[in-house]
């Protein structure tokens, strides 16, 4: 996509942080944007504040795990701008602790909002931009995490791998069906959000934390704090929208990155046992700083 001008654009998980900064960064470009987010308040804070800069913008409160209000999400869209053209499925959630001690809604939640909220906004969103005819763009939100397993971050890295994988299959095959949307999968490392506090937003009847983090308090801390670190997302959004403007399909940001792939990659290469990574160590190589 080259012009972007009067085009509309759907971003969940749009009322803050890296969703917020791709809203914002689109709007200056002239884009529609239909902000999406679980969050009413936060929502309303971030419509006010895209119309205050001079951009066209709507809110939709959308839990991205439940089909149905993606589903309304996408009508909501057509309904007032008539058209979509590109799609950001950048919702995520985030929880630490070993993988054994997991409850099983913690899986559920995690995967519920980071893989079938991107399930989701693609079987909901990608006929309609077929049916368009009309050049568009599929924008998933992955991670550095998508390409190893850290140690007590299980829910969130394999969400975030399966987030990759679903990307690139989508990539093959709407180029083998002759359609003109492209899609990119954003690759963050840390990037300084409000993801280490998703856990406002669980389920009702939800403990808000895993069972880590309920019994230590000092792991539950530092785990907030390390999370919170990292990029500012405006520079994420700024990688994202070159790469639709110039059809890439992975977006990655620092100069930390490709040491960080060499070192997480080339043990599959050579059929070499994985490095020992967990939680809070070795991971500012993420940060791509």
């Amino acid at each position: 996509m080259r012009d972007l001008n009067g085009k509309v654009a759907v971003v969940t998980g749009g009322a803050s942080g890296i969703g917020l900064a791709m809203a914002e960064r689109f709007g200056r470009e002239g884009v529609k944007i239909v902000i999406a987010d679980i969050q009413e308040d936060a929502i309303q804070r971030a419509v006010t504040g895209l119309k205050a800069n001079g951009f066209e913008a709507i809110g939709v409160r959308t839990d991205v795990s439940k089909f149905s209000d993606v589903e309304a999400l996408a009508q909501a869209t057509l309904e007032a701008f008539a058209k979509v053209h590109i799609v950001v499925n950048n919702a995520g959630v985030s929880i630490t602790g070993p993988t054994w001690e997991m409850s099983l809604d913690d899986w559920r939640w995690v995967h519920g909002v980071n893989l079938w909220g991107v399930i989701h906004g693609v079987k909901a969103f990608t006929p309609i931009l077929i049916r368009q005819g009309e050049p568009g763009h599929i924008i998933n939100t992955a991670s550095l995490a998508s390409f190893n397993g850290t140690g007590e971050h299980a829910p969130y890295c394999s969400s975030k791998a399966a987030c990759l994988s679903l990307s690139q299959s989508l990539y093959s095959e709407l180029i083998a069906a002759n359609t003109q949307i492209g899609v990119s999968v954003v690759c963050p490392g840390m990037v300084a959000t409000d993801i280490h506090r998703s856990w406002r937003n669980r389920p009702a009847g939800d403990r808000p934390w895993s069972e880590r983090e309920w019994n230590d308090p000092i792991h539950r801390a530092n785990s907030e704090r390390f999370q919170g670190q990292g990029v500012e997302p405006e520079r994420i959004a700024e990688a994202t929208l070159d790469a639709v403007l110039n059809d890439r399909f992975y977006v990655f940001y620092g100069e930390g990155t490709r040491p960080f792939l060499e070192y997480v990659l080339r043990p599959i290469v050579e059929a070499e046992n994985p490095p020992v990574i967990t939680w809070g160590r070795d991971l500012r190589l993420q940060a791509g700083t």
